[in-house]
């Protein structure tokens, strides 16, 4: 709680003075002369059943400037027979005095939660993080964060605050697609991101002590969605729907474990017949390096998979440089509209009445999935089904890493990536022949 400041400053104390230095913190830095200044006991004053301490502090403002202010807060006790009188809450106004009267905390923590977030901390995220994590911070600050906490200052958000803030958003928000109340993995990314907010300041030097939201509990949230890993007879079935170039990119996703935005960073130099080095990811039309040191490793590439893109290579005759797959001007083809376009019309069937769904009408009866097809999960099941299917065949979870090349395995395991083996090669194979014998029913 803030009061306007109507008075001057006690004997004793001066203005503050500042001066910008520009460093590339992109905060305002602050060469402070002053003389020295008492000690404050503050003012202590009653309001109904709560007791309040009233004292200057210099406070950091939205353009940089430091203003010299009279604020009121309030104790942590209440009026009662206890903490009837001034004296008997004095030890809690200093409590609350200390770290000023100390010299221990810093002008910048003052700083507003929403102006640090938006001109300290996205800014370094966008600088060092991929297009797609950058966006997603984003949408957890303006859809869950920043109305309820952006006014308060870095220095007065407490872990009970953090825990109360959760515990809002758990019960009052919903996930933009589905609706539905959100997920504790939701929750869990929403945690980590203000803990990263807490930690990036106390790298800087605003903040001291421990990161408010360590010792915050995640609320349990709603049970996350399923996940779906196609099954190899499935893939087929989507293969045999499919025209070309799309039959070529559903084998690739299927036979490969490569992320969507891998596939669609592919180009021809990244081919040799045996595998593919997977050098960059495209999101929203955005160049990005590898996801992870791991994800920039050689993928094996079964025989199925090389026939596919040796047909493609050869159908695209002059234009198979740059891009494997490719839109009408030579950029990289967006898998999204490819889904949206060409795979979903050609699978989501009407079981009664065979016409597609977009074509369908509700006249007579209503759209029920032909079960001759299976359902469009996205491209992401197409890794989760090869990592399935190794498994099924027995393959040991080291080398289903190493092939989808998780993040875990260049911090526990990197050694096993270096160099692509010959028993990745062969996991990949079995692979291979059980999709050929594999029967569509």
């Amino acid at each position: 709680m803030k009061a306007e400041s109507t008075l001057s400053p006690t004997e004793g104390q001066s203005e503050t003075r500042q001066q910008v230095t520009g460093r590339d913190t992109g905060l305002a830095e602050f060469s402070t002369r002053s003389q020295q200044r008492r000690e404050q006991k503050g003012h202590i004053y009653r309001r109904g059943e709560s007791w309040f301490v009233r004292y200057y502090d210099d406070l950091l403002q939205p353009d940089g400037s430091v203003k010299r202010t009279q604020v009121s807060k309030k104790l942590e006790v209440s009026y009662c027979d206890e903490y009837r009188t001034k004296k008997s809450v004095r030890p809690f106004a200093a409590k609350v005095l200390a770290p000023i009267n100390q010299g221990i905390v810093t002008v910048q923590s003052t700083m507003r939660i929403a102006d640090f977030i938006e001109k300290e901390h996205l800014p370094r995220i966008k600088e060092h993080r991929r297009a797609s994590t950058l966006k997603g911070y984003r949408d957890v600050w303006r859809l869950h964060l920043k109305g309820r906490i952006g006014a308060k200052m870095l220095r007065e958000f407490r872990t009970v605050d953090g825990e109360r803030l959760l515990a809002d958003i758990a019960r009052q928000d919903l996930e933009p697609r589905t609706k539905k109340p959100l997920s504790k993995n939701s929750l869990a990314r929403i945690k980590s991101f203000l803990s990263g907010v807490f930690k990036q300041a106390k790298r800087l030097g605003i903040l001291d002590g421990i990161n408010p939201m360590m010792d915050v509990s995640t609320p349990e949230g709603t049970r996350s969605r399923d996940t779906f890993a196609y099954a190899l007879a499935e893939v087929k079935k989507i293969r045999d729907a499919i025209p070309e170039p799309a039959r070529t990119v559903v084998l690739l996703a299927a036979l490969s474990g490569l992320r969507k935005g891998e596939i669609a960073g592919l180009r021809w130099e990244d081919y040799t017949g045996r595998e593919l080095r997977v050098s960059r990811s495209i999101w929203n039309g955005t160049i990005n390096e590898p996801k992870t040191k791991a994800s920039g490793a050689a993928v094996p590439v079964m025989r199925q998979l090389a026939d596919a893109l040796d047909a493609h290579r050869e159908k695209m005759g002059k234009l198979a440089v740059g891009f494997i797959f490719q839109g009408g001007t030579g950029q990289p083809l967006n898998l999204d509209n490819l889904a949206r376009r060409v795979i979903q019309p050609a699978i989501e069937k009407c079981g009664i009445c065979k016409l597609l769904k977009e074509e369908h009408k509700t006249d007579g009866h209503l759209f029920e999935q032909d079960r001759n097809f299976p359902v469009w999960r996205g491209w992401h099941a197409f890794r989760r089904g090869l990592a399935t299917n190794l498994h099924a065949f027995g393959i040991p979870d080291k080398e289903i890493q190493a092939i989808l090349r998780h993040s875990n395995i260049a911090v526990t395991q990197s050694c096993y990536i270096k160099a692509l083996t010959e028993s990745q090669v062969s996991a990949m194979d079995l692979v291979g022949e059980e999709f050929e014998n594999s029967h569509i029913n």
